[in-house]
């Protein structure tokens, strides 16, 4: 039996316009059911192409993050940045033998609502880069040993935008974002809560 059918799935509370999405095997029910209020916002003839698009696109982003061993995946998914710069968070568990490796070396100890976690905020080298494309601009790691089993569990955001300077207060500020939500992740403390987050999927 894998970490994810059997460890205890972490509470997370999201911001208005963000959505805490399940991973499955066959991501494209989920998009679906994701988008599916979004078709009584204009001609179906009109939106549907616009939202099809949506719904490929979060299939492929489920997809890579199952493919990476991931169960879940939170991104914003409410009005279009006016800046390019974005973001995702996924969640994965670690296994035992594999926990050291996830230790991120040189990374803080920081205290959250989910216990003691290792942090790691990365800066990736973006000089001479082609200023007009998008570039992957800063990662954000939380590593907590589980509570109740041998192993640990991954938070990895990764934030992307132009490397360009007069965008970095957005790339900061989606730091303290991410920082807020995963600063405030938790157990579940009931049997009953964790079937409510196993069964969320938006």
């Amino acid at each position: 039996m894998s970490l994810t059918a059997s460890a205890a799935l972490p509470r997370v509370i999201v911001p208005p316009g963000w959505a805490a999405v399940a991973v499955s095997e066959d991501n494209g029910d989920t998009a679906r059911r994701v988008f599916r209020e979004a078709w009584t916002q204009g001609p179906r003839d009109s939106i549907g192409p616009f939202i099809h698009r949506l719904e490929e696109w979060l299939v492929s982003v489920l997809d890579d993050a199952r493919d990476a061993g991931c169960f879940r995946v939170i991104l914003p998914m409410g009005v279009p940045w006016q800046v390019p710069v974005s973001t995702a968070i996924s969640l994965s568990f670690a296994p035992a033998a594999a926990r050291e490796a996830s230790a991120l070396p040189g990374a803080e100890l920081r205290d959250t609502d989910a216990g003691t976690a290792r942090r790691l905020v990365t800066d990736l080298p973006v000089a001479g880069a082609d200023p007009e494309a998008l570039a992957l601009l800063r990662t954000v790691e939380y590593v907590w040993p589980l509570p109740d089993a041998d192993g640990a569990l991954i938070a990895f955001a990764s934030i992307s935008g132009q490397p360009v300077a007069e965008f970095a207060p957005v790339t900061d500020a989606l730091t303290v974002l991410i920082e807020t939500m995963l600063d405030a992740l938790e157990w579940p403390r009931s049997p009953a809560e964790q079937t409510m987050n196993s069964e969320d999927s938006a």
